[in-house]
């Protein structure tokens, strides 16, 4: 289901004073639809199309699913940017009318009811932009909405190093909602260890040095660095936020944990916080590198998928 139907009908953008529109499906159907010269979508398929593929597979399945936000966000490439207005639409349908507007960097979450907790739900989220289109899944946190990305096999691309077709998108998206129930429980294990997992005030600047490094790495004109990087979990800028709120988040607890540090950082990977196409991939490199380094024997006795 959509939740578009409770909405009013938005009339209008205002991406001079918002960084960012939030938005129905509805009303992103009726944004202008860019094509090529042959008359094409640009990249093949609209937007709208893409969520309309994934809410497809959810009923293909029998899930209890909600298009909960769509969200779409200007940038500063000139040749392509975020956001497009065409006068000439204008003239027919009003100043800063939707069905002006080329959209071409979308951020949207698709919330999966089934076998939900108290304390999570499921979130298949989808980043439709200029290099292309992405697709993962996993656990979100109810009460602050932080996504989970808990394994590379959750993520999906058509684009970049490990791309994949756009309809190998589709596809790897219909093998995890094939498998929902098995691939949430292994990801509620991968939670589970990381709330069993206690960290020190040591290792808390051990992490913050190495995301450092790793920023440093992956921005590097020397290869032989940033070769060894292939996405870094934060920035310099989210760097600073995520130790600030580390730090006072151990200072008011005394004692937190891998998942804990997840959290934090699970709390910048949101639009309006991080670069649409930087959300997925930062935020699983963020997962890895802390089940990564979690004790062997810990792996290991938690293997067994739990019960949700």
């Amino acid at each position: 289901m959509y939740t578009s139907a409770a909405l009013e009908r938005q009339q209008q953008f205002d991406f001079q004073n918002n960084g960012i529109e939030v938005m129905n499906f509805e009303t992103l159907q009726r944004t202008y639809k860019e094509n090529d010269i042959y008359g094409k979508p640009v990249q093949g398929i609209y937007h709208y199309q893409v969520l309309q593929r994934m809410t497809d597979i959810c009923e293909k399945y029998n899930l209890d699913y909600e298009v909960e936000e769509i969200f779409a966000a200007q940038n500063r490439n000139k040749t392509q940017p975020g956001v497009s207005i065409l006068p000439q639409v204008e003239q027919t349908h009003g100043e800063k009318a939707v069905e002006a507007h080329i959209l071409r960097r979308i951020f949207a979450t698709i919330r999966i009811k089934d076998w939900e907790t108290d304390e999570l739900t499921t979130t298949l989220v989808v980043a439709y932009h200029q290099d292309g289109i992405q697709a993962a899944i996993g656990p979100c946190v109810k009460i602050c909405h932080n996504q989970c990305i808990l394994s590379p096999e959750r993520s999906v691309c058509n684009y970049g190093k490990n791309k994949v077709t756009t309809e190998g998108v589709f596809e790897t998206v219909d093998g995890w909602l094939a498998n929902f129930e098995v691939n949430m429980n292994e990801d509620i294990g991968r939670i589970q260890r990381m709330k069993r997992r206690t960290v020190s005030l040591e290792e808390v600047y051990m992490y913050i040095g190495l995301l450092t490094a790793m920023r440093v790495a992956h921005d590097s004109s020397d290869r032989n660095l940033s070769s060894s990087v292939e996405t870094y979990p934060l920035n310099q800028g989210q760097i600073s936020v995520f130790t600030e709120e580390v730090l006072k988040l151990f200072n008011e607890k005394g004692q937190i944990t891998a998942w804990d540090l997840y959290n934090v950082a699970t709390e910048i990977y949101k639009p309006g916080k991080t670069d649409f196409p930087a959300l997925i991939p930062q935020n699983g490199a963020m997962a890895e590198l802390l089940l990564s380094r979690l004790p062997e024997e810990v792996e290991i006795q938690e293997a067994v998928p739990l019960d949700m």
